[in-house]
């Protein structure tokens, strides 16, 4: 049994004075709008509008956005609530993008996942930056012995600590707002080259495509197995969740779409009244005939049983493109700093996906924040690679903004300029 949280009055006033926003905020006529418009972008109507959203969570200054600083919550539970609320109306009050709300508070399943019975092989070191690691893998032939050694991970839900949670939203938002389950992105995430990576390496990995293909064509076939295991399990106990709405799919994406679920949804979901993230960003160090052969059938065995499918993130997508534009449900695909644009605008355009394009990072983490230059540039220059194709801006993994917070409501507001001249 969970210890039972229990909050002071000063929390349960803070956070009911920002569930009331968020109701209030979901009333007005500007995010009402902003649904509208998600939705037609999804759908393809056209002359829907360009979509923009700026992600800030990632940056760490001093000056940022939100700070733990800000938060009046003491209790962990209460400050997580309270930072992701303040997040999402300082995006939608201060940045203006096209985040929205709804009048609703959630909570996620509360689902763990054991281990592989083998230690990931991510080797990090006290006192370095967060982000630096190198691999120590725990397996490295992938012979029968090794095998032995792995396997499938137990999903558990833990029932009483949810109902615990879910009594403890409503006892602070009575009389605001609703409770509901939403299930979260990474419930579903689709790490296949990031788990390998954890057993093998990125060395391993590399090698035991001309060592041992066999061997590596069986621990990928481990690896989907076990997220097909997670996804019945969740099915099973009725946690998956529709996630259509003011949903976070992952890598920017907001999952707003009248076309989930499927159409002969009865209340039960399912994958195919779902959408998935999947990426392999792990995948730039392979070629992409060794991504089609050791890659992408597993990934898309998983990501076909979903309804749309939003694919990619930092990785640049038309070197394999080939093969991702066979997914059936595919609808969605990130464009990295490190993509070719012309190549994908053209791509997007046959296909007719949303070209989700992630701006460079270095453009707003420099000194100087050349917004008339450099960022102009840069959103003319997709905007015209992007003709006749649905088309997204994401600002996201900035770091740093030079103590510089303004930027994210000042690049808004370009993109926002450079949309006029879109013809999507």
């Amino acid at each position: 049994m969970a210890e039972k949280v229990v909050l002071c009055e000063n929390e349960k006033t803070v956070l009911r004075k920002l569930g009331e926003w968020k109701v209030k905020a979901s009333e007005t006529l500007e995010n009402k709008e902003k649904i509208k418009a998600w939705t037609a972008h999804d759908a393809g109507v056209p002359g829907a509008r360009v979509m923009v959203r700026a992600e800030t969570w990632y940056t760490s200054d001093p000056k940022h956005t939100i700070n733990d600083s800000d938060l009046l919550c003491e209790h962990a539970w209460a400050r997580q609530l309270e930072k992701s609320l303040r997040f999402r109306k300082h995006e939608i009050e201060v940045l203006r993008d096209d985040s929205f709300v709804l009048p609703w508070v959630e909570y996620a399943p509360h689902v763990e996942r054991g281990d592989f019975g083998v230690p990931s092989g991510v080797h990090r070191v006290a006192g370095t930056e967060s982000n630096a690691f190198n691999y120590q893998p725990a397996l490295k032939t992938l012979d029968d012995a090794e095998f032995k050694r792995l396997h499938h991970r137990e999903t558990k839900w833990n029932q009483d600590e949810e109902a615990q949670e879910r009594e403890r939203l409503e006892d602070v938002f009575k009389g605001i707002a609703n409770i509901r389950r939403r299930i979260s992105s990474w419930q579903l995430s689709v790490p296949m080259t990031s788990t390998a990576y954890d057993f093998v390496g990125l060395d391993g990995f590399m090698m035991l495509i001309y060592d041992n293909p066999e061997g590596l064509q069986r621990l990928m076939k481990f690896i989907r197995d076990d997220h097909l295991r997670h996804i019945q399990f969740l099915e099973d106990n009725n946690l998956l969740t529709l996630n259509n709405e003011a949903d976070y799919i992952g890598s920017g994406c907001m999952g707003c779409s009248k076309l989930l679920p499927a159409p002969d949804y009865t209340g039960h979901v399912r994958p195919k009244d779902m959408w998935l993230y999947c990426e392999s960003q792990e995948s730039v160090s392979m070629s992409p005939g060794h991504y089609g052969e050791f890659v992408f059938p597993y990934l898309r065995e998983f990501a076909e049983l979903f309804g749309r499918v939003y694919y990619g993130c930092c990785e640049p997508i038309d070197p394999v493109w080939s093969y991702i534009s066979t997914l059936q449900t595919l609808q969605r695909v990130s464009v990295s700093p490190w993509a070719n644009e012309e190549k994908m605008g053209r791509f997007c355009r046959e296909r007719k996906t949303v070209y989700s394009r992630k701006m460079p990072p270095p453009l707003f983490m420099a000194k100087k924040f050349n917004q008339n230059d450099e960022v102009r540039k840069a959103i003319e220059h997709t905007v015209n690679c992007t003709e006749g194709v649905r088309l997204e801006f994401m600002l996201r993994d900035i770091y740093t903004l030079q103590n510089d917070p303004d930027r994210f409501r000042q690049w808004v507001e370009l993109v926002r300029e450079g949309a006029m001249l879109h013809k999507g």
